[in-house]
C-alpha cells in the first residue's frame, strides 16, 4: 500500500492557505506541484504533490494508489503522474492514463496506455472532460495544474541566516535561524530520510510525511506552527521552518526548578499547584484539539513540551511539538486502533508496550500527559524504579503527594489520567471537564480555545 496515501475528499486544505502574505516559493517547496479544484464542492480540495513521492498513482482503489478518487466514472487504477526530479527548464512531468473512463489534459484525451506531458496552468481531469454535477459537484475532478519544481531550486540562504545550534538526535538537526522578510526569529529542523525502497526507508519516509502533515492541519495556540517545509535538492533533506521557543523545553524548565528548590534548602519539591494546573490546562486543550482531528501524537513527554517564554516574562505559556511519531485517522467517526510500538518508554502507556494488546488508541495520550503531570507536581521522575518495555509498571511516587501539594480533586483527576486500563481511564477532553480543571482560571485570559476541545 502507498506510505502516503491520501482520500481526495478528506485532504486537509494546505497550511499556505493560511500564509498568502509569505513567499509562494517559500511555502510550496516541499512541493513539484499541486492541483487546484475548478469543482465548487468543499470537499473537493487542493492536492499538493510532494518531492519525497515522484511517482504518484491516482485511482478509486485504495490498495493500489496514492491518491484516491472515488466515483463510479474513475477506473481502480486510472492514470500515473510523473516527475523526473529536476527542477528549472529541466523539469519534465507526465501523466499516463490506464483508465477506461478517460483523463484529459487541457481538453484533449490522453488516451488509454499513453503519456501526455503536463506543463503549468493546464486543466486535468479525470473520468469527464466537462463539469460534473452530481452530489453538487462532489465528484468533478477537474484541476489545474501548477507546477512547482518549474520554478528552478529553492536556496535558504536567500531567506535565513543561521544562528546557533538548538538540538540534535536521532530525528535530525534543529538551528535558531533569522529569517529575513519579515525579519523574526524562527527554527529550523532538518529531518534526514533514507533514500531506497526497503521496509525501513518507506518506514521513515512516511513517518516524516505524518509529521509535516499533522503540523499543518493544526492550528492551535498551544501546538507548535510551521511555517514553511524546505526538500533539499541535492541530499536527502527536509527542512521544516518553525516557530522559535525562546524558554526551551519543559524538561529543562523542571530541572532548574529542581536545581534552584535544593539551592534553597526545600526538602519537599514541588512545583505551585496553580502553575502544575497551568500547564495542563493549556496541554489537554492542544491535545482535546488534536485528537478532535484525529490526530494522536505517540510521544508526549517533557522535551517535546516547548516554552514560548523565559521564566522572567510571566506564566509559563506551552506549545506541544515534535509529531515525528504522531498517527493521522481521518476516519474519526469509526478510528482504527493502532499497534505499532512507540514513543519514549518512560511516558508510554501500558497498551502501547505490551505485545499482547490488541491495539489502542488517543487514550495513551492521556497516559503520558498524566505522567507529565505528576513529573510536575513533584520536580522529578514519578517511577520509583527504572522502567523497562517487558517488565511490570514500577510503583508511583504516590507518597511525595501530599494535600498540600495537590487537592483531593487533582489527585482524582491524576489517578483516572494514569489509569493502567484504557477504558478506565480519562479522556484528554474529559479532563477538561473534570471540576480540578473546570475550577482553574487562566492565566493567558488572551488566549481563545475552540469550543469543541471542552
Amino acid at each position: 500500500m502507498p506510505h502516503n496515501l491520501t482520500t481526495i475528499h478528506q485532504l486537509p486544505h494546505s497550511n499556505s492557505e493560511s500564509h498568502m502574505q509569505a513567499d509562494e516559493a517559500q511555502i510550496d517547496d516541499h512541493l513539484w506541484g499541486y492541483l487546484i479544484p475548478r469543482s465548487r464542492h468543499p470537499q473537493v480540495r487542493r492536492i499538493d504533490l510532494w518531492r519525497l513521492n515522484p511517482n504518484c498513482t491516482m485511482g478509486r482503489d485504495p490498495d493500489s494508489n496514492s491518491l484516491i478518487f472515488p466515483g463510479r466514472h474513475i477506473s481502480g487504477k486510472h492514470a500515473t503522474m510523473t516527475w523526473n526530479r529536476m527542477s528549472g527548464d529541466q523539469c519534465r512531468i507526465s501523466i499516463r492514463d490506464l483508465s477506461a473512463g478517460g483523463t484529459w489534459v487541457s481538453g484533449v484525451l490522453v488516451g488509454h496506455g499513453q503519456t501526455s506531458q503536463l506543463n503549468d496552468g493546464d486543466e486535468l481531469a479525470l473520468g469527464a472532460p466537462v463539469e460534473v454535477t452530481e452530489a453538487g459537484g462532489l465528484y468533478d475532478f477537474r484541476y489545474t495544474f501548477r507546477n512547482v519544481a518549474g520554478r528552478g531550486p529553492f536556496r535558504m540562504n536567500d531567506y535565513y541566516t543561521r544562528d546557533k545550534l538548538l538540538g540534535q538526535g536521532t530525528f535530525g538537526i534543529v538551528y535558531r535561524a533569522i529569517q529575513k522578510h519579515p525579519k523574526k526569529f524562527v527554527a529550523i529542523k532538518t529531518l534526514t530520510y533514507p533514500v531506497g525502497d526497503t521496509a525501513d526507508a518507506v518506514k521513515a519516509l512516511a513517518q516524516t510525511f505524518e509529521e509535516i502533515k499533522a503540523l499543518e492541519s493544526i492550528q492551535h495556540p498551544h501546538v507548535i506552527q510551521i511555517f514553511a517545509a524546505h526538500h533539499a535538492t541535492t541530499t536527502p533533506n527536509i527542512h521544516l521552518v518553525i516557530e522559535y521557543m525562546a524558554g526551551g523545553n519543559l524538561f529543562d524548565y523542571l530541572y532548574r526548578e529542581n536545581e534552584r528548590q535544593r539551592a534553597a534548602g526545600v526538602t519537599q519539591l514541588a512545583l505551585p499547584e496553580n502553575l502544575c494546573r497551568e500547564i495542563m490546562y493549556q496541554l489537554c486543550h492542544a491535545m482535546a484539539y488534536c485528537h478532535a482531528l484525529g490526530i494522536t501524537h505517540r510521544d508526549l513527554k517533557p522535551e517535546n513540551i516547548l516554552l514560548r517564554d523565559t521564566e522572567s516574562e510571566g506564566p509559563p505559556f506551552i506549545k506541544v511539538a515534535d509529531f515525528g511519531l504522531a498517527k493521522i485517522d481521518k476516519n474519526i467517526e469509526k478510528p482504527v486502533l493502532m499497534t505499532s510500538a512507540c514513543g519514549s518508554i518512560a511516558y508510554a502507556a501500558p497498551e502501547v508496550l505490551d505485545p499482547r494488546s490488541t491495539g489502542y488508541d488517543n487514550y495513551a495520550d492521556s497516559f503520558s500527559a498524566g505522567l507529565i503531570m505528576f513529573m510536575l507536581l513533584i520536580v522529578s521522575d514519578p517511577w520509583c524504579e527504572v522502567r523497562t518495555v517487558s517488565g511490570p509498571l514500577p510503583k508511583m511516587r504516590w507518597d511525595n503527594l501530599t494535600v498540600e501539594m495537590l487537592a483531593p480533586q487533582g489527585h482524582d483527576l491524576l489517578a483516572h489520567l494514569v489509569e493502567p486500563y484504557p477504558s478506565k481511564r480519562l479522556s484528554l477532553v474529559g479532563a477538561l471537564g473534570h471540576p480540578w480543571m473546570k475550577a482553574h482560571q487562566s492565566m493567558h485570559p488572551e488566549v481563545s480555545y475552540p469550543s469543541y476541545a471542552t
